[in-house]
């Protein structure tokens, strides 16, 4: 049945191609190559030692004569000669562009980078200046604890770590696609809320930053350095020796998938940069491993008042939030001085206040 299927498919593509319906034949003909891609995926094998002893270590194995991108990319290519001697106009080019991607897909490795962002007045987002739709909401993490690896390791969100003098601030960036501001902030603040129970658990609090705050914090000028951690080259320790002034871990699950490290270099007015993760590490250790390194080799920002303050609203969730908060009258410019069950009272904008709200509930 299933070579009936794929039979059917190739045939199916063949006939809507020499009829001009490429679109169609695109699908079949990418439906026959994801099949051939996964067949030549690596498959491990272990064989039981005899007499129900230790499972005996797989046989080496000769290294595949083609790569299954090559595979993949030589299926585009003989379609795009099909199609251009079938008298095909743009489908010729569209299969020569896959192919050509596919290709170059295992050879550019996307390495750590910086992208441009820029303030979204009375909101606490940032807007990609390259790709509208990429809304960021830069949050600070405050501690009232001295483990911060304890209260990280299960973020399971992208963290910026910024040092300075031994002392580390850390950051994350809550990123979400979306077509206005106002349907970003609700996605930003969907994801606020796990994020806050999740820290909240082991002492640490979420402060999100206007933007106006966030794009200053971000106004520097970095350049990416090599990370030990990147090729393998002693593991996590490396981090304790690796000069950085700004580190970025991306995680998947419990351990880091990728990471980039950045010096800093004179800052550009009115220039907001998000550095990224850059590519995959090659050997991925966990989130909590890495964490700790870095406590051994660098010290989180003390408490202050906004932790003082965070704590107290998320010690008193479930009840009304007339009773948990207090308002104490307008600050400096746009923003109130607010503050919660005895907390000392802090100054905060209302955009800022409405997401703390929303993310504690």
């Amino acid at each position: 049945m299933g070579w009936l299927l794929k039979a059917a498919a190739f045939f199916v593509g063949l006939v809507c191609l020499g009829i001009g319906l490429w679109p169609v034949s695109l699908l079949c003909f990418g439906y026959l190559g994801y099949l051939l891609w996964s067949a030549t995926r690596k498959r491990r094998v272990h064989v039981m030692g005899r007499r129900g002893g230790a499972p005996e270590p797989p046989q080496p194995q000769r290294p595949a004569l083609f790569k299954k991108r090559y595979i993949v990319a030589g299926l585009f290519f003989i379609l795009a000669l099909v199609a251009l001697g079938a008298g095909g106009t743009a489908s010729p080019f569209v299969f020569l562009s896959l192919g050509v991607v596919t290709v170059l897909s295992g050879v550019l490795h996307l390495g750590p980078r910086v992208s441009g962002v820029r303030a979204v007045p009375e909101s606490i987002l940032l807007r990609s200046r390259l790709f509208p739709l990429s809304w960021t909401s830069l949050v600070e993490v405050k501690f009232g604890t001295t483990q911060f690896a304890r209260a990280l390791s299960s973020v399971g969100n992208e963290m910026i770590v910024t040092a300075t003098s031994e002392k580390a601030t850390f950051y994350l960036p809550v990123k979400v696609i979306a077509a206005s501001a106002p349907e970003a902030d609700r996605k930003v603040a969907e994801k606020l809320g796990p994020i806050a129970r999740s820290l909240s658990a082991r002492g640490a609090y979420i402060l999100p930053l206007e933007g106006k705050e966030a794009a200053s914090r971000l106004n520097w000028s970095l350049k990416a350095v090599s990370l030990a951690l990147e090729y393998r080259k002693d593991g996590v320790v490396s981090l304790k020796s690796s000069p950085f002034d700004v580190l970025v871990l991306s995680p998947e699950g419990h351990l880091v998938k990728s990471a980039a490290a950045y010096v800093k270099g004179p800052a550009k007015e009115g220039e907001a940069t998000l550095p990224s993760a850059g590519r995959k590490l090659r050997s991925q250790p966990l989130v909590w491993e890495a964490l700790e390194v870095l406590q051994e080799k660098l010290l989180a920002e003390p408490a202050d008042a906004y932790t003082n303050f965070l704590s107290s609203v998320c010690a008193t969730q479930g009840e009304a939030l007339g009773d948990r908060l207090v308002n104490e009258g307008q600050g400096e410019s746009a923003t109130v001085l607010v503050s919660s069950m005895g907390a000392v009272q802090v100054e905060l904008t209302r955009p800022q206040l409405r997401a703390i709200v929303r993310a504690y509930g």
